[in-house]
Order: C-alpha cells, then structure tokens, then sequence
C-alpha cells in the first residue's frame, strides 16, 4: 500500500515557479457579490484596507466594552470582557453573548442567546447583516434592554 501511495504522489504534477507567479490573485477580494436575497452587494459593504478595517473594528470593539464596563456598575449582572477582538457579554437571564472580529472577511460575528448568529459588514460606516439589514448595535441595544428590563442605548456609538 505504501508503494501505491509513493507511486500516485511521484504522478503529481509539479507547479513551477514560474506557473505560480501566473495564477489569480485573491487578496482582498469577497468570495460573495449576491446576498441571500440574490442582490448586489460588492458595490454596498465599505472597501476597507486590513488596517482600516482593523482600526475600525478595534475602536468599535474598544467603545461597546467601555460603555458596557460602565452599564455593569449600576446592573452588577452583566459581566464584559474584550481580549484580541473577542468580546464576551454575559447577561442574565439571557446567556452569554459573543461578539468577534473576523479580519478575513472584514466582519463582526455575534453570537446571541436570543437571536442566533450573525455575521455583520461595515455599510456606511455602521456595522450592518445583509440578511434583514439590521445594525449590529441597534440589536444589542434591543436585546440588553430586554434583559435589564429597561430602556438602554449606546452613548458614543451612532445607530
């Protein structure tokens, strides 16, 4: 059997250096231009370097950990905490809530008890899911609202 192997891994065929080079390059580039609906959207999510990106989703990050560290000292319930782009939101009776950088794709993933999973693109400067057009911080406004059973918005991030 280790000589059918040897034998099918020698009829390879070997990529030269020179091929290599001649292959597309994907740098950059979504592997998506429809969303589920079937509509356009390369033209919709913000064209974003990897730093931009970084920066932006670092402060975005940097301001829902704040403001939540300053909700936890009036509501000692919910406990926050945010290490290399992974926010962890516990709020009772809720769950625990995930929030991610995913710098690959250039989204914030969330994880929510009550809403499932969702990924969200930067449209116009807000974080924004192409499956019903939702802001990524108007929902956890709603969803932290319910669970402290009273009104709350974000104070410096912009709906």
């Amino acid at each position: 059997m280790a000589a059918n192997v040897r034998v099918m891994m020698a009829r390879r065929p070997q990529l030269s250096m020179s091929k290599m080079m001649k292959l597309p390059q994907f740098v950059n580039q979504r592997s998506y231009s429809l969303s589920t609906e079937g509509e356009e959207i390369s033209d919709k999510i913000d064209k974003l370097s990897d730093s931009q990106y970084s920066r932006i989703a670092n402060e975005y990050l940097d301001t829902l950990g704040d403001e939540l560290e300053a909700l936890s000292e009036d509501f000692p319930v919910i406990d926050c905490e945010l290490s290399q782009g992974v926010m962890t939101l516990a709020l009772p009776p809720h769950g625990t809530y995930v929030i991610n950088k995913q710098p690959p794709n250039k989204q914030i993933w969330l994880s929510s008890p009550i809403s499932g999973p969702k990924r969200y693109d930067l449209i116009g400067g807000k974080w924004i899911t192409l499956r019903d057009n939702s802001s990524l911080t108007e929902l956890l406004e709603e969803e932290i609202s319910s669970g402290l059973e009273t009104e709350f918005k974000f104070e410096s991030i912009e709906n």
